[in-house]
């Protein structure tokens, strides 16, 4: 699958600034869902203490009376149930819908129900007919159920008689007010709105940090680049030079190269690696000995073979550099021929990479028109009639009618020359693929 492409300036304003929001309202909703959870339990907590002390409020009453009358427990508990106020001075949290006492062996020692909203049986049926879970002395069993669509807290605590020994057990429904209901949410989602504007705004304070740290990257990345570029030039233009003398058939055979890639609608990844591999396709002649990379006539047998070893020569130097690796295609390729005859591997047709089917044309095309020790220059008939005579067996049959588009232009423009403007023209033309490159982001 390819990978989407983004202009420096448009990743850092757009998709920087989009990721940056999406990724801070992401945290914001998680972290204002925990605050309004824990804000909720917080109120929460609250209403279980009120309750808690309404039903320790009752056990007392019922131990005081144990403690001041004759009266046995089943007696002193429905007496206290039956005192007490139908509403109670403090309802801000809620009130008891429901109270019933246990003896220690879960039998029913008395209760009383006063619903609010609702009806006995539904309190009873929520609640259960049985005895409910019986904590320890020390403990307290409580839980949170739904009752008609309206909160309650159903709690069960332990009544302690004055020797400290277990007595019996007091049951609750507390009915959580309305007003305690809306000030758990409101103050639950007040406190998720405070975590969600704090995250936003770290983001938005982030965001301008970001974009200075990404222009700088950019910056950085810029010179790296020319410095690569410098030495890309360099390199292959010394090598070049220690052939011809002239550097020009690099700058040269790079732009007819690139201009048969445009035309033939090259992705810009495959471009770049073919201007590379333009400036360094023969960097491998580093390792020939002079007397045969300056003979001035035809190679006998061993020689050409000592010749051909420039390819793996190139290819040891180009692997070197992760940089210059995807140059190796048309390092390793120039020299095959569509029809298999060609070497170091003998590949045929579209198994020979395309920047190195490309680069062929372009190198013979220059070679023929060029000024060479061993010949005179060729002219455009003579040389485009001897590329057709190699369609099918040396070159690719369609980028050659490609290239035929547009040889005579490139003819006329730019063969034989070996100036200044040729060199400024082709450097602008690669800094337009490569800082292309450089200034997009990918993901």
């Amino acid at each position: 699958m390819r990978r989407r492409e983004y202009a420096l300036k448009t990743f850092v304003h757009r998709v920087l600034a989009l990721r940056l929001l999406a990724a801070g309202a992401i945290v914001a909703v998680v972290f204002g869902a925990i605050a309004y959870a824990r804000g909720y339990e917080r109120i929460g907590d609250a209403v279980v203490l009120t309750a808690r002390n309404g039903i320790e409020r009752i056990q007392i009453d019922v131990r005081q009376r144990l403690d001041t009358t004759t009266l046995d427990m089943r007696t002193a508990v429905q007496q206290v149930l039956d005192a007490q106020p139908d509403h109670p001075p403090d309802r801000r949290y809620g009130q008891f819908a429901y109270v019933r006492f246990y003896d220690t062996g879960g039998g029913a020692l008395g209760e009383r129900v006063k619903p609010i909203g609702t009806d006995a049986a539904t309190l009873t049926r929520a609640i259960g007919s049985g005895t409910p879970p019986l904590p320890g002395a020390d403990e307290v069993w409580q839980r949170n159920i739904d009752i008609a669509g309206h909160p309650y807290v159903h709690i069960v605590v332990p009544v302690i008689d004055r020797h400290g020994a277990l007595a019996a057990y007091a049951e609750g429904l507390f009915r959580v007010s309305d007003e305690a209901v809306t000030q758990v949410r409101r103050a639950a989602l007040q406190t998720a709105l405070y975590v969600v504007l704090i995250v936003l705004a770290t983001a938005l304070l982030l965001y301008p940090v970001i974009l200075t740290l990404m222009r700088r990257l950019a910056r950085y990345s810029e010179s790296l680049l020319a410095s690569n570029l410098e030495t890309l030039e360099v390199l292959g233009s010394a090598i070049a030079k220690r052939d011809s003398d002239t550097d020009a058939h690099n700058y040269r055979v790079t732009l007819y190269a690139l201009r048969l890639a445009e035309a033939t609608g090259l992705d810009a990844d495959r471009v770049r690696a073919l201007i590379k591999g333009a400036f360094l396709h023969d960097v491998g002649k580093i390792g020939i000995r002079d007397h045969i990379l300056h003979k001035p006539a035809r190679l006998d047998v061993e020689e050409f073979r000592v010749m051909k070893t420039h390819v793996d020569h190139g290819l040891d130097i180009v692997h070197r550099s992760r940089w210059l690796a995807d140059a190796e295609d048309v390092v390793a390729g120039h020299h095959e021929k569509f029809d298999g005859s060609g070497y170091p591997k003998q590949i045929a047709g579209e198994a020979i990479p395309i920047e190195a089917r490309i680069f062929a044309i372009a190198d013979v095309f220059d070679a023929l028109t060029s000024r060479r020790p061993y010949k005179e220059p060729l002219s455009f008939d003579e040389t485009m009639q001897i590329l057709d005579s190699g369609r099918g067996q040396h070159f690719d049959p369609v980028l050659l009618d490609r290239f035929g588009a547009i040889a005579r232009e490139l003819y006329d423009r730019y063969c034989g020359r070996d100036d200044d403007k040729l060199r400024e023209e082709v450097r602008a033309l690669v800094n337009r693929f490569f800082v292309g490159g450089i200034e997009t982001l990918r993901y």
